[in-house]
């Protein structure tokens, strides 16, 4: 028979075996609330949305490639701050066909001149200061502006954009520690060796971009007026392109076209100051672009081997030159462009046989948004290009700021 002090000495037992581990349990509660954390800034980060100005103005159909296709091009733009002021800082244009895994990078410094906005600012504008011209114009329609005109610098649509303004650079440069372009990656390139050191600029940017830091910084993204503006719906987006671009370009070594170079441009003594303007040589350009794109071309293009004719019916000098250009910079053989006999009021395309180029159709009406006539035939001139381009007096309204 057990008595009550055996009892109680029974009952003290049992209650030593139901003490507790304080300290794992603090140690579980910190690692609960730390795991808590990692998974609440990496919510923040995948949330930071980019803002897309060129959906939001209803200008993508306008100025972004609508089709899918194999030779991709990624317009990258980085800004800064000048006196206060928000100023592009570098451009680059990366194309690139995935089937073939051939790819030409493109480097446009911000202090070259552009001579295609004389009729709207009475003299040529500097990179730098097309977003500024842009805003000018419209205000709060300055990138748009930009996206624009680099299309119409480089003679081509591009598919997709990224463009970081001042505030978000500034931010990456805060807490990534200062960009810089190394010589180290001149190897990667096919002519490395032969074009300025800001080329690789590029590289040593997004090589700096941590995805442990990027994802710590994503409050700041939100605190700060940092803004990334991209096609691209939200900032893990663009940074994986980023560093899908920058692998790429290591894997391809792809050609540069250094536009910084002085084959690509005129220089002019500025009247009064006796200093040098350097203007883009848009013709040196186009010939060593096409040189190098020429074995990056879409493979149903290659089959269908289009031959295409530009006619200036508008009343409006240049319009032939400039649009042949452009047909010619996608990547189809512009046989002739020259002026129309007679005016005409709405623009066609004559293609006799539109079953056998419907690639090379689809690429030479992106050129032309908008609603224009499809004829199963030829002109009323003598032609012999596959696809005809008559230009109409309706193309002035195409397009324009």
């Amino acid at each position: 028979m057990i008595r009550g002090r055996e009892r109680y000495k029974s009952a003290k037992k049992g209650g030593i075996k139901l003490n507790i581990n304080l300290k794992k349990i603090f140690l579980f509660l910190l690692l609960l609330s730390f795991v808590g954390y990692l998974v609440y800034v990496y919510i923040g980060f995948v949330n930071v949305k980019s803002v897309n100005p060129l959906k939001e103005g209803n200008a993508t159909h306008y100025l972004l490639s609508r089709y899918p296709s194999s030779f991709k091009k990624t317009l990258i733009v980085l800004e800064n701050k000048y006196n206060e002021q928000d100023r592009i800082e570098k451009v680059f244009l990366y194309a690139e066909n995935k089937e073939k895994d051939v790819a030409v990078m493109i480097y446009l410094p911000n202090w070259v001149l552009y001579t295609g906005l004389e009729s709207d600012f009475g003299n040529a504008v500097a990179i730098s200061g097309f977003r500024y011209a842009g805003d000018f114009k419209q205000p709060g329609k300055g990138i748009e502006f930009a996206i624009w005109q680099f299309e119409e610098l480089f003679g081509m649509k591009v598919d997709e954009y990224i463009w970081l303004d001042s505030d978000a650079y500034l931010l990456l440069q805060e807490n990534l520690g200062e960009f810089s372009s190394d010589t180290v990656y001149a190897q990667y390139y096919q002519n490395g060796w032969e074009v300025s050191e800001e080329v690789f600029f590029f590289n040593g940017f997004v090589s700096r971009l941590s995805w442990l830091n990027l994802i710590f910084s994503a409050n700041k993204f939100r605190d700060r007026e940092a803004v990334i503006y991209s096609s691209l719906e939200s900032l893990p987006g663009v940074v994986v392109e980023l560093k899908n671009i920058h692998s790429r370009l290591l894997k391809l070594r792809p050609y540069v076209i250094d536009l910084s170079s002085s084959k690509y441009l005129d220089q002019k003594e500025f009247d009064g100051v006796g200093g040098m303007q350097n203007y883009l040589k848009l013709s040196a350009f186009d010939t060593v672009w096409r040189e190098n794109t020429e074995k990056m071309i879409e493979r149903e293009l290659e089959r269908e081997r289009v031959r295409v004719e530009v006619y200036n019916a508008s009343g409006i000098a240049g319009k032939a030159s400039s649009y042949a250009r452009k047909v010619a910079n996608s990547g189809c053989d512009v046989v002739r462009f020259d002026n129309a006999p007679s005016r005409v009021e709405n623009t066609k395309f004559y293609v006799p046989n539109p079953q056998d180029f419907k690639r090379s159709l689809e690429i030479i009406t992106e050129l032309f948004p908008g609603q224009y006539e499809i004829v199963n035939g030829r002109p009323d001139f003598m032609t012999t290009g596959d696809i005809v381009i008559i230009l109409g007096e309706d193309i002035s309204g195409i397009y324009s700021f």
